[in-house]
């Protein structure tokens, strides 16, 4: 009788466990949740948790790149994007953008960006409007051919308005040996 009980609180344990699939954590999505800061020399701003919707536009944004389709690329921009390269470069425009992807793609037949990692936040600001930034880790390779072909890690830091990319950041360095593949 026993046996019979533990098997029966057993049972009863396993089935109550399984019943239940979403956890605490998965919860957690539909809350804010403060996860750092901005910091502007003034004053200091939560950053939380953001839109997940942003973080599919912007891999919507790198398979357009992938499919070499500079179109896609292009209207899911604001006319007056501005991105910083990592060389230096400012682009100030989605034309601009456009006629250098045109440019970048007939020499790096190669091209792939390959996103590892990608998180969307909200920067909530006193006197302006919150920003939705993605931020990814990116593995990006270009090259003319098999032979000549390179990869970089980046960090892209977009910032997602009204479903476009409006700003962005991107910060680059070279892969250590083991990393390459």
């Amino acid at each position: 009788m026993k046996k019979l009980i533990i098997l029966f609180s057993t049972l009863t344990l396993i089935i109550s466990s399984c019943s239940n699939p979403v956890s605490k954590n998965q919860n957690i999505e539909n809350k804010t949740v403060v996860i750092g800061y901005e910091n502007d020399n003034t004053s200091k701003y939560n950053i939380v948790n953001g839109d997940i919707n942003s973080v599919e536009i912007v891999k919507a944004y790198f398979d357009a790149y992938n499919n070499r389709d500079l179109q896609a690329v292009y209207e899911l921009e604001h006319e007056d994007v501005l991105l910083y390269a990592p060389n230096g470069m400012m682009i100030e425009s989605s034309k601009q953008h456009l006629e250098g992807g045109e440019k970048f793609l007939a020499v790096n037949q190669f091209a792939k960006w390959e996103i590892i990692w990608s998180i969307s936040t909200h920067v909530n600001f006193e006197n302006k409007p919150t920003e939705n930034w993605v931020t990814s880790g990116i593995l990006v390779s270009s090259g003319k051919d098999e032979a000549s072909k390179t990869s970089v890690s980046r960090v892209v830091d977009l910032m997602i308005k009204d479903g476009k990319v409006k700003k962005g950041f991107i910060h680059q360095r070279q892969l250590a040996e083991n990393e390459k593949s």
